[in-house]
């Protein structure tokens, strides 16, 4: 249970760190705030696993997947790994125990 709690940890952490490059992009820039999405994200930390993750799924996953997984990647990344890490802290938090 405490494995699964670190890793809910480190993806609220890889969250923050998405806002946190978003923000500063965001002020760099001049503009509004902008959010990067998941498959700009994983673009810019290596693009050629993405393109192979993207050939993938196009040939292997059946029909509606393609469609799912271009709909994940256009999410906001800090979002993706802040909700998943959110959830496994909920899924495995502490229990109360009750001494009768």
């Amino acid at each position: 249970m405490a494995f699964f709690r670190l890793i809910a940890v480190i993806f609220i952490v890889a969250g923050l760190l998405a806002v946190g490059y978003d923000i500063i992009s965001s002020l760099q820039a001049g503009q509004g705030f902008h959010a990067l999405s998941l498959e700009g994200l994983w673009g810019l930390i290596h693009q050629g696993s993405l393109d192979g993750y993207r050939s993938w799924v196009t040939t292997s996953v059946p029909n509606p997947g393609p469609s799912i997984s271009a709909a994940i990647l256009g999410f906001p990344a800090f979002a993706v790994f802040g909700v998943i890490g959110v959830l496994l802290g909920l899924l495995f938090q502490r229990r109360a125990r009750y001494d009768d």
